[in-house]
């Protein structure tokens, strides 16, 4: 019985508690009179390397943050919705790659869509229009945003010996014209490889187009190719200024300009050298500001005609092609060139764009510039070789020693 009252009390935890509490006591008390002071300069230098571990841990702590930050990255304007120009970089490169655009690209972009345009011969390009037109800047454009009426040039051309010497002469004045401009090159079926090759160089927005009418003569197709270019932007609702250039001429880079100011239709004279290359004869309007109040007349030709004015001396909205309603034109049947009577192929014209000169607007001021000139200088009876490739080879004139 004594023994069970042991082994229960020996058992119970507060009495072991109480046990080794008793212990704990005698043997501090034995051990605090034989070793008062080691203890006490045990507890300083304890004190002493306790603060060193605490302040080499913290150190530690703090290199190892400082080494791991490289690693993460935080996106304070994606997490908190803040964005300031200082620290936009998008902005930056998005701005200095439609400047740089302007130069080194100019040329690279054009050629990729030249190629869209006639990845074919024979095929009309039947590129969509889908809004604002899409352009190359030209190196002479500012770098500020300008709202300009987009050009649209319609040049007829077909395979001879100048057509290249021609097509390059306007594509450099077009590409000194500040964008957007959009050049329509209407050629007779089959579209010639070299007339595609040689857009393909410009550095300018073309649409290289295919006029597939029957005729004994490509020379005699300029009517059929300028009525396929106004086709073309009727379909496809192209809003811009439209101009016949023909590459034959010379033109100032001054008329492009003007030409911006267009609201329905305007028109300025033109300059013609005549065939015995001893005359300069004026055909186009006599202008008080911007008021037609006359017209210069062909004398040699001397045909009676409405509006007395060259092919390349007038533009227009092209909105006139497409939106009849809002010009409040009396029919509603397409317009056309129409070259029933020779000579009377620009006044026909004229007459279904506008009613009488009041709806004219003369260019520049007082018409006083001769942006125009119709030189007449290539030689009908030249040798052209398709191609530029001599299929044969050369007579040896003097043969080598």
């Amino acid at each position: 019985m004594v023994l069970r009252c042991f082994v229960n009390s020996m058992v119970n935890p507060v009495v072991v508690l109480m046990f080794l509490d008793s212990m704990r006591a005698s043997f501090c008390g034995f051990f605090s009179q034989r070793s008062s002071r080691p203890m006490e300069r045990l507890k300083v230098k304890w004190q002493h390397w306790h603060r060193g571990v605490c302040h080499l841990l913290v150190f530690f702590l703090l290199g190892i943050i400082i080494g791991f930050t490289p690693y993460f990255s935080v996106d304070v304007s994606k997490n908190f919705g803040l964005k300031h120009k200082a620290f936009s970089f998008e902005d930056d490169l998005t701005a200095g790659n439609a400047h740089h655009d302007s130069g080194k690209n100019e040329v690279s972009l054009a050629k990729l869509s030249a190629y869209k345009h006639n990845e074919s011969l024979g095929k009309v390009a039947a590129m969509e229009w889908t809004g604002e037109p899409s352009y190359i800047p030209s190196s002479t454009e500012d770098t500020t945003l300008v709202d300009r009426k987009l050009l649209i040039i319609v040049t007829p051309t077909y395979p001879r010996a100048f057509q290249t010497y021609y097509l390059n002469r306007l594509a450099y004045t077009l590409r000194n014209v500040p964008s957007p401009l959009l050049w329509i090159v209407v050629e007779m079926s089959p579209q010639s490889a070299e007339a595609a090759k040689t857009l393909r160089e410009t550095g300018v927005m073309f649409r290289h187009l295919v006029c597939k009418q029957n005729m004994t003569n490509i020379k005699d197709g300029h009517v059929y190719q300028r009525n396929a270019a106004l086709a073309h932007i009727e379909k496809h609702h192209l809003d811009g200024i439209v101009y016949f250039a023909d590459d034959d001429r010379v033109y100032s880079t001054y008329l492009f300009e003007q030409m911006r100011e267009i609201r329905r239709f305007g028109t300025w004279p033109v300059a013609m050298l005549s065939q015995s290359k001893n005359k300069v004869i004026l055909e186009g309007p006599i202008c008080n500001g911007t008021e037609v109040i006359g017209w210069h007349s062909d004398q040699i030709k001397k045909i009676s005609k409405r509006f007395s004015l060259d092919i390349s001396g007038f533009a227009f909205n092209s909105t006139i092609l497409w939106d009849p309603k809002r010009w409040r034109r009396p029919t509603i049947e397409p317009i056309r060139l129409y070259d029933t009577v020779k000579g009377l192929l620009e006044t026909t014209l004229v007459e279904q764009l506008v009613e009488d000169e009041s709806q004219m607007q003369g260019l520049p001021s007082n018409c006083s510039k001769i942006m125009v000139w119709h030189a007449h200088m290539e030689a009908l009876e030249i040798f052209y070789s398709p191609g530029w490739l001599m299929l044969k080879d050369m007579v040896v004139a003097i043969p080598l020693p």
